[in-house]
């Protein structure tokens, strides 16, 4: 029994469960503060409301201040799109790049390095202009299609891929298997991989602010930038209808993680480990 105790009460949890109360007060007060009035979100240090009413909920669904309902499936289009296709040609890439021979292959991985460190502000105006050019700016697909091409996607693939065995890449190709077959055949084998950055980049894409303000008409506007039109400097709007608003944006991200938990850490350690 002491040494049980020991464990569950050694300096290790102890500060795992200071971090995490840390870390979870700013969410839980964006939550508590959807049942307050104006008056108790400008105390910070006030936790709990006074009295627990839904009206902010009720409002926020009610269209009332904003077409929330439109904003949030526009998110999730947007968002799940953009996280299937660039797993899938992230992953072609990176499988190409770990076990194909090719002329320049040095040069373009270093292309795909350095798309991770130009910022997205530099390419705002020619993503603009090449996309008016396409005539494709105000859809959705304005934001979709430049959201596929992503660096951290191919250097982590190549990573990945790199673990496998080329002995497995020789045996199917013996056994008559066309490049895309073998591709396809070792695709079960990094499953937790494309399922962690699946869900990492639908998290990028769910966040992302800049271009869907540059390229989106107002009819597919994401949920971002519906949040920002509930910031009111009138005050018309209540700040509970925002931090309503704001809590069911972690939703689809909260319950995504629970789900796929146990891929993201297997693939997270197998990526550590090797």
């Amino acid at each position: 029994m002491r040494t049980t105790s020991a464990r569950y009460l050694s300096p290790s949890v102890l500060v795992s469960l200071l971090a995490g109360l840390v870390f979870s007060y700013p969410f839980l007060w964006m939550f508590l503060s959807a049942f307050k009035t104006n008056k108790e979100i400008y105390q910070p240090l006030l936790l709990f409301p006074a009295d627990y009413e839904w009206d902010a909920f009720a409002a926020l669904f009610s269209e009332k201040y904003l077409d929330f309902s439109r904003f949030f499936m526009n998110s999730v289009f947007i968002s799940c799109l953009q996280a299937l296709f660039a797993t899938a040609v992230t992953a072609c890439a990176g499988f190409a790049f770990a076990k194909l021979n090719f002329r320049f292959k040095g040069a373009l991985f270093l292309l795909a390095v350095l798309v991770i460190l130009v910022p997205k502000q530099a390419l705002a105006i020619p993503l603009f202009e090449w996309l008016t050019w396409l005539e494709l700016n105000g859809s959705r697909w304005a934001v979709i299609l430049p959201g596929i091409a992503s660096g951290l996607g191919i250097v982590f693939f190549t990573q990945i891929f790199s673990r496998i065995p080329n002995e497995l890449i020789d045996l199917a190709r013996v056994e008559g298997a066309s490049l895309p077959r073998t591709f396809l055949a070792i695709l079960p084998l990094v499953a937790p991989a494309l399922v962690t950055y699946g869900l990492i980049h639908f998290i990028l894409a769910w966040q992302e602010h800049l271009f869907p303000l540059l390229l989106l008409s107002d009819a597919n506007q994401t949920l971002p930038l519906g949040l920002a039109k509930l910031r009111d400097s009138s005050h018309r709007i209540p700040e509970a209808v925002a931090m309503a608003a704001a809590t069911f944006t972690l939703v689809p991200v909260v319950v995504l993680f629970a789900v796929f938990y146990g891929k993201m850490r297997t693939a997270l350690a197998e990526l550590t480990l090797h």
